[in-house]
């Protein structure tokens, strides 16, 4: 996976150079209790519960201005404000995007198990990030820093069918407005 510009560069065969972005919001989720979900589940049907899944997020996300980094197992991954920047927007295009996420949750159908709510944890945080493309094989499009770190400690910490935004993307959406956010104190992430 590589955003447009980067792929239209490395087609050409100009050299991507990782850059550095002062200001983006990084998403991370994750599926509460996958690995019990999985273990009553044959192979193929956390396959098939994955593929519906993010072919539903997927199609969410496209409406607002982010890029999917990766998903790797039930973890799924998306930032604002890289590669194209977009000034603090990328905090509310993040913000909006996971509060969505969470909606389609709620009435998302597990497959072959249609009576069981499916809850993600989410977790967001905003800060500097270098990008850069890794490896010429299957080239990938990586995120890298403290910011990665830390939007990943947001979702590993928050609660089910629940966003854990960090002090600086509340910063953020705090100047951005329309968004309600609840104090949960202080909390021990690293």
């Amino acid at each position: 996976m590589l955003p447009k510009q980067v792929a239209d560069d490395l087609r050409q065969g100009k050299h991507a150079q990782a850059q550095s972005y002062l200001s983006a919001t990084i998403f991370f989720s994750d599926i509460v209790g996958f690995t019990q979900l999985s273990s009553s589940s044959t192979p193929y049907q956390v396959v098939d519960l994955l593929n519906k899944l993010y072919t539903t997020f997927d199609e969410i996300i496209d409406n607002y201005d982010v890029y999917k980094v990766e998903t790797i197992g039930d973890a799924y991954m998306v930032v604002s404000g890289v590669p194209k920047e977009n000034g603090i927007l990328h905090a509310g295009e993040i913000a909006s995007m996971a509060l969505d996420l969470l909606d389609v949750c709620k009435t998302f159908k597990i497959p072959h198990k249609p009576n069981t709510l499916l809850k993600i944890r989410a977790g967001i945080h905003s800060g500097a990030v270098v990008a850069g493309v890794v490896g010429t094989k299957m080239p990938r499009y990586c995120l890298f820093g403290d910011t990665v770190n830390t939007a990943s400690r947001m979702e590993s910490t928050s609660e089910a069918l629940k966003i854990q935004c960090s002090s600086s993307a509340y910063q953020l959406l705090e100047q951005i407005g329309e968004y309600v956010l609840v104090c949960r104190g202080n909390l021990q992430v690293k």
